[in-house]
């Protein structure tokens, strides 16, 4: 039965930047679930098809994505050509978010870096980990203004919850979670917000690759290309999982390669438990989960984008995972040094504090 007291209507609304916004709002969705709240879910697209197979249970609302599109060549010439209909999103969203509470109810909103989805009728939530955008060197002086905007986004939410440790030092996001100037706004560090846990028996390594693919196209496909055309060269299982929830039809592959479009939670993370080797993109999301069940990595990271990069560059630097760059990838050479590759420091994993912050939080209203 569930007590009154703790009985809210809460929307969770995922960016559709890729799928580790949807992926990182998991733990948060059966943390609420959990205390007996009833979860609604905004998004469309590969992360709604992600979030519907994990909880068919749940009601979901049609919020239209961003739509970014990375291009072959000069993602940051692209992405700012996209910035005007991105900040027209963000006004279309926030109104579409003061009708949905007036027809819907809720009494809170957790929004998952979309900037649109505050309100000063409810309380509002942003979680991100990106408090400091990487920048190309060539736009330093561009910085300041960029930091500015970015804080003016953030402003109107009640509160901002970073996925990370509160320690820079210990932390996998480092000055991305980590500004010089915090924002204004209450802020509260959770721990890696990881939809994995390390069982308390995990099963023996296999050796067997790993390769996941996600995040926005074209990137995604010319990855997927590049690696299709190696593939024949590894002498071990091969196990693909392309990032394409939804998607119907298989690519023929050889008799040791197997093939997913996608994997519910549960059986992704019996192969990453698995595996002796995973490679995959230096997205947030990703590198949470990976080190949440301490797998072995090589990061990928999307050709300039400058997080990815940054973040697989640190990552390198302080040994706890290789990197890898898209056009030099070799997957033969690192299967041949899959023991040197595993031998990366392993990071402890830190307490999670989500479950105490959301008792915190569903006290305020």
């Amino acid at each position: 039965m569930i007590n009154d007291k703790l009985h809210k209507k809460i929307l969770i609304a995922p960016l559709d930047w890729g799928l580790g916004h949807a992926t990182r709002c998991i733990p948060v969705i059966n943390g609420l679930l959990q205390k007996g709240v009833e979860v609604c879910i905004a998004t469309s697209g590969a992360p709604e098809k992600l979030l519907k197979a994990e909880y068919p249970q749940l009601k979901f609302l049609h919020l239209p994505g961003y739509g970014i599109y990375y291009g072959k060549n000069g993602v940051m010439w692209q992405l700012l050509r996209q910035i005007p209909g991105i900040r027209r999103h963000i006004w279309t969203e926030h109104a579409w978010l003061q009708q949905t509470i007036r027809q819907h109810g809720f009494h809170g909103v957790i929004s998952d870096n979309r900037y649109g989805l505050c309100s000063s009728r409810i309380p509002s939530v942003l979680i991100s980990h990106q408090l400091n955008l990487q920048l190309p060197s060539w736009s330093r002086i561009a910085r300041p203004l960029v930091q500015k905007v970015l804080y003016q986004q953030i402003a109107p939410f009640g509160e901002c919850w970073v996925p990370d440790q509160a320690s820079e030092a210990d932390s996998l996001a480092g000055r991305l979670s980590h500004p010089k100037k915090l924002p204004d706004i209450p802020l509260h560090y959770l721990g890696w917000l990881s939809r994995f846990k390390q069982p308390e028996n995990p099963p023996p390594r296999e050796n067997a690759l790993l390769i996941c693919l996600s995040g926005p196209e074209p990137q995604r496909s010319l990855l997927e290309a590049q690696i299709m055309m190696q593939i024949n060269e590894i002498d071990q299982p091969v196990w693909l999982v392309r990032g394409l929830p939804g998607e119907p039809v298989l690519p023929p592959v050889p008799a040791h390669v197997t093939v997913y479009n996608h994997l519910p939670s549960a059986q992704l993370q019996e192969l990453m438990l698995r595996c002796s080797l995973l490679v995959c993109r230096s997205g947030y999301s990703s590198l949470m989960d990976a080190f949440s069940l301490q797998t072995p990595i090589v990061c990928v990271p999307t050709p300039g984008q400058t997080e990815q990069e940054y973040l697989a560059q640190r990552l390198e630097q302080k040994g706890w995972a290789p990197m890898q760059n898209q056009d030099t990838l070799n997957l033969k050479a690192l299967v041949e040094n899959g023991k040197k590759q595993g031998q990366n420091k392993q990071r402890e994993v830190p307490v999670s504090q989500l479950s105490e912050n959301l008792d915190r939080w569903l006290k305020c209203f």
